[in-house]
């Protein structure tokens, strides 16, 4: 059963069907006045919600142990490849940090590079993944605006939708207020998970655009290849695009 479920959060298809159903059954209940109509789609709902809970949890843990593995990471000091590479760029990196895994990330001006990503790439793709990172902090400021503007322009289309949300008592007024806002919550969790997933590839496609201009695309390409298995190539996720759509992007 665990397995099962595990398996299911694994598959980005499958996770992203379960965000679209929530949000059109939210909708459904929302906006369909038929009391029938609304006792499925609450039943429904509720079944795509217990799902929902361990994926959503899952991406908030990874989200800690990047912050927690950001704190705990090693200073060191930035070499002259990555200076040079940072001054071609046009950009400042101001901390240097090296950390357990396969990684590679960065924090307003801190870099960070997981020892096993080290281990595992040449000078010249190590470079490349530095190029990319780079590429972030190049353009930070545009995708916090372009994040910004997207969410907020969907989500007051959505608000405004969910305003009118009307639903028949269920036990008592104070149990139904509840239940609606619980509903509305995860809903909107699912909701921004979606509507993200465009923005998070483009600005991804972008920071590898960024490298092959830099440090060519053979390098950034190898890199990616190098990064993955068998099964990964063809799986995206709410914040990558697959690395086979990459490959493809970057031999264009």
């Amino acid at each position: 059963m665990l397995q099962d479920l595990w398996r299911f959060i694994r598959s980005f298809k499958k996770r992203f069907v379960l965000y679209y159903i929530i949000v059109l059954t939210m909708t459904l209940f929302g906006t369909v006045p038929a009391l029938v109509v609304k006792l499925l789609a609450f039943a429904v709902f509720l079944v795509a919600s217990v799902l929902f809970v361990p994926i959503i949890t899952a991406q908030f843990v990874s989200t800690i142990c990047q912050f927690q593995a950001y704190r705990n990471r090693v200073k060191i000091p930035i070499s002259n490849e990555i200076t040079h590479l940072s001054e071609k760029a046009g950009v400042q990196v101001k901390q240097l940090g090296i950390v357990k895994g396969c990684t590679a990330f960065v924090l307003r001006n801190s870099l960070v590079l997981g020892k096993d990503l080290l281990q595992k790439l040449s000078f010249d793709e190590r470079q490349a993944v530095v190029a990319h990172e780079l590429g972030h902090v190049r353009g930070q400021r545009k995708h916090t605006f372009l994040r910004l503007f997207w969410i907020m322009s969907l989500l007051a289309v959505l608000l405004f939708s969910w305003s009118k949300l009307y639903s028949p008592i269920f036990f008592s007024e104070s149990v139904t207020q509840i239940i609606l806002t619980v509903m509305v919550n995860i809903a909107l969790l699912a909701f921004m998970t979606i509507v993200m997933i465009p923005i998070n590839w483009y600005i991804e496609l972008e920071a590898d655009r960024f490298a092959k201009e830099l440090v060519g695309k053979e390098h950034i390409r190898s890199a990616l290849l190098k990064l993955t298995d068998e099964k990964g190539f063809s799986e995206p996720s709410e914040t990558h695009p697959s690395i086979e759509e990459r490959v493809k992007r970057l031999d264009k």
